[in-house]
């Protein structure tokens, strides 16, 4: 009895997370105008019930997605997108911090106060269009199937 009891655990734990379903390669490029966009931070949302995946943009604009390791792609799946890049604004030297160099830790804090205050759009200047950085108005949508090349291309306008 005592065996079973022991067995019984181990039986329920290598059960759990073998159908789970894995991550896909996906990936693919930005550009503005015709022109690559590095820096932007894309984002593939889950509609409905799902993880999301994120990427940040190379010099030549292309990203790949992550979900739980890097670069392991999404879940196959429907996904509202947004893609974003903005440069925070330092007001005690009037000048502007790149969130995505320098010091991020002291942008880190900058945001988190001005967001508490809400106060975040006087601290950001958009470098993209900003509907492309809210999912209710970027009008972007892809589909990640699994065995598939999910190689997603957005020249933004």
């Amino acid at each position: 009895m005592r065996a079973l009891l022991l067995l019984v655990p181990l039986l329920v734990i290598a059960g759990c997370g073998g159908g789970a379903e894995r991550p896909v390669s996906a990936g693919g490029k930005v550009s503005f105008k015709g022109k690559p966009v590095e820096g932007a931070l894309v984002t593939f949302m889950a509609k409905g019930d799902g993880r999301s995946a994120t990427a940040k943009t190379e010099a030549d604009g292309t990203f790949k997605l992550t979900t739980v390791t890097p670069n392991d792609g999404a879940l196959p799946g429907e996904y509202t997108v947004t893609i974003a890049k903005v440069e925070m604004k330092n007001q005690p030297q009037g000048g502007v911090v790149d969130i995505n160099s320098g010091d991020p830790g002291a942008a880190y804090s900058q945001a988190m106060s001005a967001s508490a205050s809400n106060q975040m759009h006087k601290l950001q200047k958009d470098l993209l269009p900003g509907k492309y950085g809210n999912a209710a108005t970027s009008g972007l949508t892809q589909k990640v199937t699994k065995g598939e090349e999910n190689n997603f291309t957005f020249d933004l306008q």
